[in-house]
């Protein structure tokens, strides 16, 4: 069995948690059911963080979060609400996302320490998530994309384009993973294992 350690932190917003500890119990257990059989077990490591904001609206909010991504860890962030970015409208339940290459890049030559410039990527999490996205976006994270075709975990989420334009729609979302996605995912965790990232 490999293990992968995340280390999940909850935004602080208005002095509580946007979750008590139990929602990220919930959300990690629903995770391992999917990724088990596959022989990948995620272990938790919990704390909390204060950001300067509670809701993300913009590409620089979610940037900003980076300073709250220590390097060589595998972060995940809770915060109250982010805005889908192409779609206004809709709030998203999770995201996987990267930092701008850039901006990491200068804030390490600016001297920052790297817990300040944070990690490459990292998993949002938000208050309105269902259990299983943790599962989907940490999938992103290790390199599925969605799965256009759908009827598994990478099915794309209700606000992709592809719900709504022409063409075939994705079969339903299902709570597992194809053989090839796993494959892949267990690559993956193999490669942080090794490179001490997962630990």
């Amino acid at each position: 069995m490999l293990k992968l350690t995340l280390h999940i932190r909850m935004a602080m917003c208005d002095g509580k948690p946007v979750q008590p500890t139990a929602w990220v119990d919930g959300h990690v257990a629903a995770a391992n059911r999917i990724l088990t059989p596959h022989g990948i077990k995620l272990v938790a490591l919990q704390n909390t963080f204060t950001p300067k904001r509670c809701e993300l609206v913009t590409r620089a909010h979610r940037d900003a979060l980076a300073a709250y991504t220590p390097l060589g860890q595998v972060n995940v962030l809770v915060v109250r609400r982010a805005q889908d970015l192409d779609t206004p409208t809709y709030d998203l339940m999770g995201v996987h996302w990267r930092a701008p290459t850039g901006a990491l890049h200068a804030a390490l030559q600016n001297g920052s320490p790297p817990r300040r410039a944070g990690g490459t990527r990292w998993v949002i999490l938000t208050a309105r998530a269902r259990p299983p996205v943790l599962a989907h976006e940490l999938c992103h994270y290790l390199g599925l994309r969605h799965d256009p075709a759908g009827g598994n975990l990478m099915t794309p989420g209700p606000s992709d384009p592809s719900w709504s334009g022409p063409g075939r729609k994705p079969a339903p979302w299902k709570p597992l993973l194809t053989r090839s996605q796993a494959l892949r995912v267990r690559a993956a965790v193999s490669r942080l294992i090794r490179s001490g990232v997962a630990r």
